[in-house]
């Protein structure tokens, strides 16, 4: 089984919504994917078959008064108003609905990564987790810690998947993947630093959330190197963008953006030949 993770990073998702239409284009078939944060929303349209879908929350929706800023946060309460994104938008009787019944349908395996905000440990919502017209899943899977609140489903609240599990390759495996792809949005030597203190304000009401944000630097550097001496042993194929051209996690700049989904286009290819190869070993 080929599996392929996405762990996301705010507008720079633009670069993996350029690998996904590239996927479509040339159907290039997943068994199995995995989403964190942003990246559980641009996997969500791969796996729904919508192309063009992902690359139109970053190039157009995101310039939305409603999307992210001082009108979301009247609107919603948070930074980044997840009801408008994941309901307004995507529902049946949004402006650009959510293929639920494809989704659904598809062979392809979806997983997204959410944390309890109790306790700060990883869930994995599945397809089984989501009704058509009720994203609440994939809310919570990208409710980042200080932009929004915990989201609550089923009698519990959750936050951003990135605060627990922010890149799941030990959970792909444990699927049952054979090979992976794992899609990351900086380049592969860029290693994050401690999170700002403000931190430790905006989060005092979630003590364990905020002890694993203090240490996410240290969860995602050691995830990358993970992930580096795994695709040396020949079991991941790690697809990085050389540059990022400015953009970053709420930066929004539609020439940048433009250049981004046009890399990731191109790194598609990357992605169909690691497939190809793998489903030739795996065949033998």
């Amino acid at each position: 089984m080929i599996g392929l993770i996405d762990i996301g990073g705010g507008m720079r998702g633009v670069y993996t919504s350029g690998i996904y239409d590239y996927l479509l284009d040339n159907d290039v078939k997943i068994d199995y994917c995995i989403g964190v944060s942003s990246g559980s929303g641009n996997l969500i349209n791969f796996v729904a078959k919508q192309r063009g879908r992902n690359r139109k929350f970053y190039t157009d929706y995101a310039f939305d008064k409603e999307y992210m800023g001082a009108l979301a946060v009247l609107k919603s309460g948070d930074l980044v108003n997840l009801d408008y994104i994941y309901s307004e938008i995507t529902n049946s009787t949004g402006k650009d609905p959510l293929d639920y019944e494809t989704f659904m349908a598809n062979e392809c395996k979806y997983t997204c990564v959410s944390t309890n905000a109790k306790t700060a440990e990883p869930c994995y919502f599945t397809k089984e987790d989501f009704k058509k017209d009720d994203y609440t899943p994939l809310k919570a899977a990208c409710a980042l810690p200080a932009a929004c609140r915990p989201v609550k489903f089923r009698e519990k609240k959750y936050f951003d998947g990135g605060v627990s599990d922010p890149i799941p390759i030990k959970k792909a495996f444990a699927e049952g993947c054979d090979k992976v792809i794992v899609c990351i949005t900086q380049p592969r030597d860029f290693r994050k630093t401690k999170i700002h203190w403000l931190a430790n304000v905006l989060l005092a009401n979630h003590p364990s959330v905020l002890k694993n944000i203090l240490v996410m630097h240290h969860m995602y550097n050691n995830g990358i190197e993970e992930l580096l001496e795994l695709e040396r042993q020949g079991k991941v194929l790690v697809v990085d963008p050389e540059f990022c051209y400015g953009i970053d996690t709420i930066k929004r700049d539609k020439d940048g953006m433009q250049k981004l989904y046009e890399l990731g286009y191109r790194d598609g290819k990357k992605i169909e030949d690691f497939v190809n190869q793998a489903r030739a070993e795996l065949n033998k």
